[in-house]
């Protein structure tokens, strides 16, 4: 069986559709799947065009990404959140889950909301997600 890793953000528009895709394109195969949602997201809403933009320049397509709200998930192995609220909601929608299960996806470092921001802050989000996510030892949850 692989192991279902979450990605949760708040919008689910900027930083857990990128963790998601970029963990995609880290661990292909058969031993995971990704997916992402948001703690406040509105369902079916696009990734926004600065992060579609961003993902475009590390040759990735967030074109036909939909935003998926937290309530709607199924049950996952892992969940890795931005920042620590949403690990707050994690742990109230998924009590199977133990605290190694749900995680900061930086730990201890918060990943900055870019929504609304400027291109540079797109920039440097989409960096610290790659640069957490090739730290994250992914075979340690399955």
């Amino acid at each position: 069986m692989p192991t279902n890793v979450l990605f949760l953000c708040t919008g689910n528009i900027c930083r857990s559709p990128f963790a998601e895709i970029v963990a995609r394109s880290l661990h292909d195969g058969d031993s995971f799947v990704f997916s992402s949602a948001g703690t406040h997201a509105i369902k079916s809403h696009p990734a926004t065009d600065t992060m579609q933009e961003v993902a475009s320049d590390h040759n990735l397509d967030l074109s036909r990404h939909m935003a998926t709200p937290l309530s709607e998930c199924e049950l996952p192995d892992v969940v890795f959140g931005m920042e620590q609220h949403h690990l707050i909601a994690a742990r109230r929608q998924f009590p199977e889950l133990d605290a190694s299960q749900i995680r900061l996806l930086d730990h201890p470092n918060a990943v900055v909301d870019p929504y609304g921001l400027d291109l540079e802050t797109y920039r440097r989000t989409a960096a610290q997600v790659l640069e957490a996510l090739q730290d994250i030892d992914l075979e340690s949850f399955t």
